[in-house]
């Protein structure tokens, strides 16, 4: 009989403990988190509005867009990634990510490419950028996501 109380006690004690630990907190609301999301991007979108979209033909104004832009883009980044996502959107997020991954090394190229003086590669690898722009921002739009900046 003892030892069958003293199995009762350590079940409850287990449950107890498995109740109030860390790791059975609630995830956010999809509402909770986009509301997240959005705050971040009131945070950098300013930010990036003030940096005027270069033309292309004119690799010094698109270098210098691009370095001002970047450590924005991955600031904004690491802090949307950092956010504990609901489990109902993290296959479409995961998505999501993968595009603005490609977006931010097209830039990333572009920059080398200007530190090789090819600046026919750096049009290009900008030019991509722009153009994956509205297919990032589409699923953006259908996840909640706020657009533009994010």
């Amino acid at each position: 009989m003892g030892a069958a109380c003293a199995a009762v006690v350590v079940a409850v004690a287990a449950t107890v403990v498995l109740a109030f630990s860390s790791s059975s907190r609630a995830e956010p609301t999809r509402a909770q988190y986009l509301k997240r999301v959005a705050a971040i991007c009131r945070v950098y979108g300013p930010r990036l509005d003030r940096i005027r979209p270069p033309d292309v033909a004119e690799p010094a104004n698109v270098i210098a867009a691009i370095t001002a832009a970047l450590p924005l883009i991955k600031a904004q980044e690491r802090r949307v990634r950092a956010l504990e996502a609901p489990a109902s959107l993290r296959d479409r997020l995961a998505r999501w990510f993968r595009l603005q991954d490609r977006r931010r090394s097209l830039l990333e190229k572009a920059l080398r490419a200007a530190g090789r003086q090819d600046f026919r590669a750096l049009s290009i690898a900008y030019v991509d950028f722009i153009l994956a722009g509205p297919a990032t921002a589409r699923l953006g739009s259908a996840i909640g996501i706020p657009h533009p900046p994010c």
